[in-house]
């Protein structure tokens, strides 16, 4: 067979394959190229005019694929839900007990170390006086600009949570009795209010009224006793001899057990009985007068801080120094532990969904990822991608060249047909 023969056997049946397959390989290669090269813009010699398709696809579009990105994270694969339901699957009682366990013997080791106890009792004394006289300050004046609720916060809690639902016992019913009767209800004040009140206006104006609006009865039995006459002389004689009149005073006190009646309302006085507008009004009462007071008296808040500060923080120190964690009992300890870990278990399962509700939009992970992605080089992209998925855009290529020899193949089919 002459060579001219043999070259167009070879270019009709063998070159189109190879052909083929080369060049789909080689179109593949270069569209997966396409997606990170060139880096950056290119342009025609001597002219700003940009190359088409330049910079790649990926360092192009760099800011857009961070957005989607994000959002594809964000939205799908590491929603608000998603954290809260790791989480609360880690708030366990013994997780809790176990970071409650390792804080305090931490702490506690730290006490152990005599020098760091030293240091730490002159850092508080050198620090509390600055501190307390400037949280003293800072609270009122924030009080007195209504800038700062703390306080109302504070006196809010303790209204609902300590005031409203306390119960008077009976022995602090009887002795508010026995105060209420030695400086409200005695017999002499009694006394002094009746004759203050037994006037002859009042008395006048006693029986018109009597006599205006009582039943025919009364008004007839009014007539017969003279209810002028006994009152005046029940004045008379208050005022006339008024150690008689505070015997008859104490003997009918006695007599009504008015002392008794009192304690048994103090002690039966349950405050949440009261409309929910008057509960509401006492709690704003107690608020404003709690502020008022605070804002009235301020130069005399921070001057008592200033004269007990010096004792307060003294007794800090000492407490500080002679403090040995050795000294406590075990049990005491463990007691302890359980107890703050049961209170912050749950605390947290009570509260921990509105935490991280609140938490989670602030940690701003959508824009702390496409940011991240946004600082990448090209290359750094280029690089990351072909970590995640080399093996498949190299199988990519190879398709290419695959179909493209099927393509050639075709050719020769074609072409033993036409011939």
């Amino acid at each position: 067979m002459d060579f001219p023969a043999v070259t167009t056997i070879i270019m009709k049946y063998v070159f189109p394959p190879v052909f083929y397959a080369l060049h789909g390989w080689l179109a593949t290669w270069m569209a997966i190229s396409a997606l990170f090269r060139p880096y950056e813009a290119w342009y025609f010699p001597f002219t700003n005019w940009q190359i088409p398709c330049t910079p790649g696809i990926f360092p192009k579009r760099r800011n857009k694929l961070a957005q989607h990105v994000a959002g594809t994270i964000t939205d799908t694969l590491l929603t608000t839900n998603d954290v809260k339901a790791q989480v609360e699957s880690l708030v366990t009682e013994q997780n809790i007990y176990l970071a409650v366990d390792s804080f305090v013997d931490a702490v506690l080791r730290e006490f152990r170390d005599t020098e760091k106890l030293h240091r730490l009792a002159r850092d508080i004394s050198e620090l509390s006086p600055a501190l307390l006289q400037q949280y003293m300050v800072t609270l009122v004046d924030g009080v007195e600009k209504k800038s700062d609720r703390r306080v109302a916060s504070m006196l809010e809690k303790l209204f609902d949570h300590v005031i409203l639902s306390t119960r008077i016992s009976k022995e602090q019913s009887e002795e508010f009795a026995e105060r209420i009767m030695e400086n409200m209800v005695n017999p002499t004040q009694i006394r002094t209010v009746l004759v203050n009140l037994l006037t002859p206006q009042n008395i006048g104006a006693l029986d018109d009224s009597i006599q205006a609006h009582a039943t025919p009865p009364l008004k007839l039995l009014a007539r017969i006793i003279n209810v002028k006459n006994v009152c005046n002389e029940s004045r008379k004689f208050m005022e006339t001899d008024p150690e008689k009149a505070n015997k008859v005073i104490s003997d009918l006190i006695k007599r009504f057990e008015l002392k008794e009646q009192i304690a048994q309302k103090i002690m039966t006085f349950d405050m949440r009985a009261m409309p929910l507008q008057s509960i509401s009004n006492l709690r704003t009462s107690l608020i404003s007068f709690a502020e008022t007071f605070l804002v009235e008296h301020k130069q005399d808040l921070i001057s008592g801080v200033e004269r007990i500060q010096g004792e307060a923080v003294g007794t800090v120190q000492a407490a500080i120094i002679r403090f040995n964690p050795s000294s406590i009992p075990e049990e005491w300890l463990e007691k302890i532990k359980r107890e703050v870990s049961a209170f912050i278990y749950f605390y947290l399962k009570r509260e921990l969904g509105a935490l991280l509700e609140q938490a989670i939009p602030k940690l701003g992970t959508y824009g702390m990822i496409a940011n991240k992605i946004e600082q990448f080089s090209p290359q750094q992209l280029e690089v990351l991608v072909l970590r995640i998925c080399k093996t498949e855009l190299k199988w990519l290529e190879f398709l290419g060249g695959f179909i493209g020899f099927w393509l050639g193949i075709v050719q020769v089919c074609v072409n033993l047909t036409v011939h």
